[in-house]
């Protein structure tokens, strides 16, 4: 495996971006309801204010975003131990969302965590860079088939023949739209039960409904179409109202356990050597969280069920670094091998359909009993209150209902108005990853002070949220400046190269220099599946 260079030092769930719409001054102009529902909630005054007034300068700081980001958990960028830096500023792709900006402060969030933990066995304090130019290229290492290669070629998604049920959005009778995004073959089945047509008919199916009808109807037989919704018409629900209380990343202590203190080392350069992870994690936000972990050090094995579908294109960019196996946790054997593989982790980490878990009897609180002092991870769309709390969606879903992709589509206001995706494909999945690993590592710290079993909580709706109070960007303003000049460049992305299994991989650093524990992938890439499901030797 080749060693990334450093970077160059230096420097994760949009106001209307065109000049002269009278409603880009108005955040609730055609959000009637937003005022009253989000009176004192300091998120949704947050947003309310960035999409009123985008921005069309430079006027951010990320410093003081990682500072308030890591406050959740109890640390700071201070906690680095040296100096936190991040080289250019949004915007670098022509979005209404600060893809550079928030993706550097994400990463940085991960670091610094991962910094801590070394610093707290034994380790030096180090400098943490981030180049913000070059991270939109991180959140989604794939979209553009050029610098996630596996023998010279991107990985694809065969099982996918149409976008009739992928990343397409279908105009309802009630002139809204929805995203019905179900793109594994079981839902798309699902799906395309529910419409009543094939996936040449979805388009017509459901113009045939109103969005809020359909997006009910949908979510009660477990598949996915939300409505695309504008900031403000998302900040009125009683979802939003739910989350409204809880931070991007929860940390809560779910157990009594002795303290733990960390282990000796083999590997002083990698804060987790020593640590196991155990995961169910798939697509990207999940598996990304083990892909984080490994970077740094952890034994990490994430399980498949025998008959689970994954698409390539995501395994290969979330499963970097991770060690597979397949058990079937639905059988007694299958059963007992898991709790087995739980009873000697340090982590368990998973992004799976609400209830999976605890009908599997890894809840929280059933890890915490059959091994005290496991750090439970847990990702999901709505995370774990208000009535939404059971529906299931994708990195795309969230964006759509928190008013992502109307923003990008030209409107903070207009409901109607024909949503976008990001330019980027991805923007909120590997945002939870990194969150989800920076509060992993603040669980792990704790437990070595003060013992407990402990609980952290990301989910997607929460980290767009996130983004969203990062600030918008005038869409306008943003297609002017990105790519310009050093400081608004999109470079290409630091890149690293590897023999494995599956052939010659070559795949996207973390575009983050850590001076002291840079990182490495002890195993890079294996076909899915195929290791024994037991630990490494500590």
């Amino acid at each position: 495996m080749t060693t990334p260079a450093a970077a160059t030092a230096g420097d994760a769930t949009a106001g209307d971006a065109t000049a002269g719409d009278a409603t880009a001054g108005d955040a609730t102009a055609g959000d009637a309801t937003a005022g009253d529902a989000t009176a004192g909630d300091a998120t949704a005054e947050r947003i309310l204010a960035n999409v009123a007034s985008p921005a069309t300068d430079d006027a951010f700081d990320p410093g003081a975003a990682l500072d308030g980001l890591l406050g959740c958990v109890g640390m700071s960028g201070a906690d680095a131990g040296g100096r936190v830096a991040f080289v250019g500023a949004d915007p670098v792709v022509p979005s209404a969302l600060r893809l550079g900006g928030g993706a550097a402060v994400a990463l940085a969030a991960k670091s610094v965590g991962m910094a801590a933990v070394h610093r707290d066995r034994g380790g030096d304090g180090q400098d943490v860079t981030v180049d913000v130019r070059r991270a939109p290229h991180r959140l989604c290492p794939f979209y553009d088939r050029r610098w996630e290669l596996v023998n010279g070629y991107p990985a694809a998604s065969p099982a996918i023949t149409s976008q009739a049920l992928g990343f397409s959005f279908h105009r309802t009778r009630d002139d809204r739209w929805v995203m019905p995004l179900n793109p594994y073959p079981a839902l798309r089945a699902r799906a395309e039960t529910f419409l009543g047509a094939p996936e040449s008919g979805v388009a017509d199916a459901i113009a045939r409904w109103d969005a809020a009808e359909l997006e009910e109807a949908a979510s009660d037989v477990g598949i996915v179409m939300p409505m695309a919704r504008t900031p403000g018409e998302w900040l009125a629900t009683e979802q939003h109202a739910a989350l409204a209380g809880t931070p991007p990343i929860t940390l809560r202590r779910i157990g009594d356990a002795p303290p733990e203190p960390f282990p000796q080392r083999r590997r002083a350069d990698l804060p987790l050597d020593g640590l196991r992870a155990l995961g169910m994690g798939h697509v990207i936000a999940g598996a990304g969280t083990g892909r984080a972990l490994a970077l740094h050090g952890a034994d990490v094995l994430n399980i498949w069920r025998p008959t689970e579908f994954e698409h390539d294109s995501t395994y290969v960019t979330a499963n970097v670094g991770v060690r597979s196996a397949t058990v079937d946790p639905h059988t007694a054997d299958g059963a007992a091998l898991l709790r087995g593989l739980l009873a000697d982790a340090d982590v368990f980490y998973a992004n799976r359909r609400p209830g999976y878990l605890a009908r599997l009897g890894l809840s929280a609180e059933e890890a915490a009993a059959v091994r005290p002092g496991i750090v439970h991870a847990t990702n999901t769309l709505h995370g774990p209150v208000g009535p939404w709390a059971h529906r299931v969606g994708f990195d795309q879903s969230a964006g759509t209902l928190v008013g992502m992709m109307t923003l990008e589509g030209g409107s903070a206001t207009d409901p109607t108005v024909t949503p976008r995706l990001s330019p980027i494909l991805v923007v909120n999945d590997y945002i939870v990853s990194w969150l989800t690993a920076a509060g992993i590592a603040a669980a792990l710290r704790r437990r070595a002070v003060e013992g407990g079993s402990w609980a952290v909580e990301v989910s997607l709706a929460r980290a767009a949220l996130w983004m969203l109070e990062l600030g918008v960007l005038d869409l306008g303003y943003a297609r002017e400046v990105a790519g310009t000049g050093e400081r608004h460049a999109y470079p290409a992305p630091e890149t690293f190269t590897a023999q494995t299994p599956l052939g010659h991989y070559q795949g996207v650093t973390d575009q983050v220099t850590m001076s002291a524990t840079p990182g490495e992938y002890r195993t890079v890439l294996v076909p899915r599946g195929s290791g024994r499901p037991e630990w490494l030797p500590r």
